[in-house]
């Protein structure tokens, strides 16, 4: 399960770069994911390895990256991770077979503090 040392690593600089007033206003992360990852195994990585932190009991919200596909042949679509089978792709034009490199991509996009989402606009 590579997911828990990407998340347990993911959380250390986390942690590591909140301001110690702050550490215990995070409400949520957010994350994009490629294929290669399980939004199952990510829930599961991040539940185990968040106990007992400052950031446990916070919202795991996950976004699922769609990749740009360009063929040698011509073919072009724009595909989600479901339609991947690991990290690779089969042309429905041409049966070229393509890996797509972020397919192995976990990016955290964003910490989202408590008083952002409790603060609204006059």
């Amino acid at each position: 399960m590579h997911e828990f040392s990407i998340v347990e690593a993911m959380i250390t600089q986390v942690v590591a770069k909140l301001p110690t007033a702050n550490r215990g206003d995070v409400q949520a992360l957010r994350f994009r994911r490629g294929s290669t990852f399980s939004e199952e195994a990510l829930r599961q990585a991040f539940e185990m390895v968040s106990r007992g932190t400052i950031l446990e009991n916070t919202a795991l919200l996950v976004e699922t990256v769609n990749h740009h596909y360009h063929c040698v042949c011509g073919y072009e679509q724009v595909i989600n991770s479901d339609d991947l089978t690991g990290h690779m792709y089969i042309c429905p034009q041409c049966g070229t077979v393509a890996e797509i490199d972020e397919a192995h991509d976990l990016t955290l996009l964003e910490v989202i503090m408590k008083e952002a989402l409790t603060s609204q606009p006059s």
